[in-house]
C-alpha cells in the first residue's frame, strides 16, 4: 500500500511521500549547499518539463536562495540519500505567471527529488581548499564585497582562541602568519559578516573564525600602468541626483587639498584647505582637466594629480601615491614621488557634444579644439594633442541632425584635418595601426590628399609592407613632383629591398639545398636529328640561307 502523503507545512502547501529511507539524523538547514537529482511533472496530468536525471547532471542550488520557495521548505526535511516525492502548490512554485511554455499559470506542481549530499561550508574557490561558513549575517545597508585592491579591518579568531583586531592592507605580506588563500575567502564577504573558514590544505584541522569590520578600497587611476597613480578614499562622495559622475577632459573643477614629495611634506603645492566637514565656503583652486597646467590660484597641476581628479567624485576625499614618473617636470617636487589630499568641491562640465547643434558651431567647436592639440604638439606632449584632436573628432562625428550635403562636407573637411594632424601624432609614436585609420579615413573624403598618402607610406615603410609604401610615395610624386620627402622615402624603400637582398644573401652565401644534399646534375639535353638531307661545308644540319638582294633604288619623282 502507498504511504500516505505528509502535510510538512501543515497548511496543505507541500505533501511529501517518501520513496526510499534516507540515512543519518542529519538534515539540511537554511544557507547550506545541496546536490540533487530530481524529476519534475505536472499534477494534473503527469507530463514531465524538467529531469536532471535526463541530463545526468546533478543540480547545486543554497537553500533559501536561487529556487522557488516549495525547494527551500521541503528539502531541508530530507535525509542523506533520501529519494522523496513532494507535490508543491501553485503558490509556493510559479504562481499565476508559470513558467511558459512548459508551466502553466497556478499549476500544482510535483518533484521526485533524491538528496545526494549536503554541507554547510560554501566550496569557495571550487577546489576544495578555501571553505567557508556563515556564522553572522552582514549589516542590513550593506551589499557590496572587497575586491583585492581593498585595505581590510578584521576582527579574527584562530582555533578558539583570543580574538584580534587585524589590518591587512592590499599588496602586502599575510599578518599573523594568515594563510594567504583565506583572503579569497574574504573578497567574499560582507561588511559586519562573521564566517569560519576551513584551509584543508594549507592548514589542517584550524578554524579561522573572521568579522569583516570595514574596508578601503585602493583603485588605480592610470588604466593599464598599475601602481603608477593609486587613490584611497578617505571621505566617500556627497549622496546627490548626479553623485556618480566624475569629471571627463576638458571638465572645469573646484578642487582642494595639496600634494607634496613622499616623506617631505614641507615640499608641497597648496590648492586650498579641506574643511573639516562638508562646508563648501572655504576657496577652492579651479583649473580645466587635462588642460591647465596651473589653477586659478597659480598651482602647479602635475598628471598624477590629474588622474587622481579624474576617478573623484563631489565630495569625495581621497588620499594617493603618485610615482615619480607621473609627478613634476619642473620645480622645487620634480623628479620625486609624490603623495596627495584631495578633495573636489565641483565640476563644471564642458558643453556635450549633442548640445552643440549647428554645422557653424560643430565647425567652431572642431577647430577649437584641433588649436589645442596643436599646441601640445607644440610642446611635444603628444599624448595629449591625441586627446584633444580625438575629443574634436567626437564632435564632428557626430552630423546625425545635418541634413544638408555641403554643410556635411564643411564638416568632413574640418574633422579630417584633425585625423590628418592626429595620424602624424600616431606616426610620432610609433601607433602604425592607428596612423593608417587616420590616414585611410581621410583618404575616403580626398583622395588627392598629398599629407594622408605621405604619412600612409611611412606607416608602410617602417611596417616593411614595401610595395604599398612605394604606391603611395609614387602617388604623392603624381599629384606634387617636387616632394623630396616622397623621394627621399621611395629611396628608402630601395635601400631597405636592397639591404634584404643581401641578408638573404649572406644567409645562404656557401648553403646546400635539398636537405643537405648534392643539387642534382642538369641532364644532358639530346642530340639533335637532321632537319633536311643537305649538308653544309662546316656539317651543320642546314646551310645558311643565301644573302636578301639589297633593295632598289626608289623611284624618281
Amino acid at each position: 500500500m502507498a504511504a500516505k502523503p505528509e502535510d510538512i507545512m501543515g497548511d496543505g502547501s507541500i505533501l511529501k511521500t517518501i520513496i526510499k529511507e534516507g540515512t543519518g539524523e542529519e538534515k539540511p538547514a537554511w544557507g547550506n549547499k545541496v546536490k540533487v537529482h530530481y524529476v519534475g511533472t505536472l499534477t494534473s496530468n503527469g507530463e514531465k518539463f524538467d529531469s536532471s536525471r535526463d541530463r545526468n547532471s546533478p543540480f547545486d542550488f543554497q537553500v533559501g536562495s536561487g529556487v522557488i520557495t516549495g525547494w527551500s521548505e521541503a528539502v531541508p526535511t530530507m535525509l542523506l540519500g533520501e529519494i522523496a516525492k513532494f507535490t508543491i502548490s501553485s503558490d509556493k512554485a510559479y504562481g499565476p505567471g508559470g513558467s511558459p511554455p512548459k508551466i502553466p499559470p497556478n499549476a500544482s506542481l510535483d518533484f521526485e527529488i533524491e538528496l545526494l549530499s549536503f554541507t554547510d561550508r560554501e566550496d569557495v574557490l571550487s577546489d576544495g581548499t578555501l571553505m567557508k561558513k556563515q556564522l553572522g549575517k552582514p549589516d542590513e545597508d550593506s551589499w557590496v564585497t572587497p575586491n583585492a585592491n581593498c585595505d581590510l579591518e578584521l576582527k579574527l579568531t584562530i582555533a578558539g582562541g583570543d580574538q584580534h583586531d587585524v589590518s591587512w592592507p592590499s599588496g602586502s605580506g599575510c599578518p599573523h602568519g594568515l594563510p594567504p588563500r583565506l583572503r579569497e575567502g574574504l573578497f567574499e564577504m560582507r561588511k559586519g559578516e562573521t564566517c569560519s573558514f576551513l584551509l584543508p590544505k594549507d592548514a589542517p584541522g584550524v578554524d579561522y573564525e573572521v568579522t569583516l569590520v570595514s574596508w578601503v578600497e585602493n583603485e588605480e587611476c592610470v588604466s593599464g600602468d598599475d601602481g603608477a597613480v593609486v587613490k584611497r578614499i578617505e571621505r566617500d562622495k556627497t549622496i546627490g541626483k548626479d553623485d556618480w559622475k566624475c569629471p571627463h577632459d576638458l571638465d572645469t573643477v573646484h578642487l582642494r587639498g595639496k600634494v607634496w614629495v613622499d616623506g617631505d611634506e614641507a615640499k608641497c603645492v597648496d590648492y586650498g584647505e579641506i574643511p573639516p566637514n562638508t562646508d563648501g565656503s572655504q576657496d577652492a583652486s579651479v583649473y580645466v582637466v587635462d588642460e591647465d597646467l596651473t589653477t586659478s590660484t597659480g598651482s602647479a597641476v602635475c598628471p598624477g594629480v590629474d588622474a587622481v581628479v579624474k576617478k573623484l567624485r563631489v565630495g569625495e576625499i581621497s588620499t594617493a601615491i603618485i610615482r615619480k614618473d607621473f609627478g613634476f617636470s619642473d620645480g622645487p617636487l620634480a623628479g620625486q614621488p609624490l603623495r596627495c589630499r584631495l578633495e573636489l568641491v565641483k565640476i563644471v562640465p564642458q558643453v556635450p557634444n549633442w548640445e552643440i547643434k549647428t554645422t557653424d558651431l560643430k565647425i567652431e567647436a572642431v577647430n577649437a579644439k584641433r588649436c589645442l592639440g596643436n599646441a601640445w604638439v607644440a610642446r611635444s606632449d603628444i599624448p595629449r594633442a591625441i586627446r584633444r584632436y580625438g575629443a574634436a573628432i567626437e564632435i564632428g562625428d557626430s552630423d546625425y541632425d545635418i541634413t544638408d550635403e555641403d554643410e556635411k562636407r564643411r564638416l568632413r573637411e574640418a574633422v579630417s584635418a584633425c585625423k590628418l594632424n592626429r595620424a602624424m601624432c600616431h606616426l610620432k609614436l610609433k601607433n602604425y595601426a592607428d596612423c593608417l585609420k587616420d590616414c585611410s579615413d581621410v583618404l575616403d573624403i580626398d583622395p588627392t590628399s598629398v599629407k594622408a598618402l605621405f604619412r600612409q607610406g611611412k606607416c608602410y615603410l617602417a611596417l616593411d609592407k614595401w610595395d604599398a609604401a612605394k604606391e603611395s610615395f609614387r602617388k604623392v610624386l603624381e599629384l606634387d613632383d617636387g616632394n623630396m620627402e616622397a623621394r627621399r622615402g621611395l629611396q628608402s624603400v630601395r635601400l631597405k629591398q636592397q639591404q634584404q637582398k643581401e641578408k638573404e644573401k649572406k644567409l645562404y652565401a656557401g648553403k646546400k639545398l635539398f636537405d643537405g644534399k648534392d643539387r642534382p646534375a642538369p641532364k644532358k639535353a639530346p642530340p639533335a636529328s637532321s632537319c633536311c638531307d643537305a649538308s653544309a661545308p662546316d656539317g651543320s644540319c642546314c646551310p645558311p640561307p643565301p644573302p636578301e638582294a639589297a633593295a632598289p633604288p626608289p623611284a624618281e619623282q
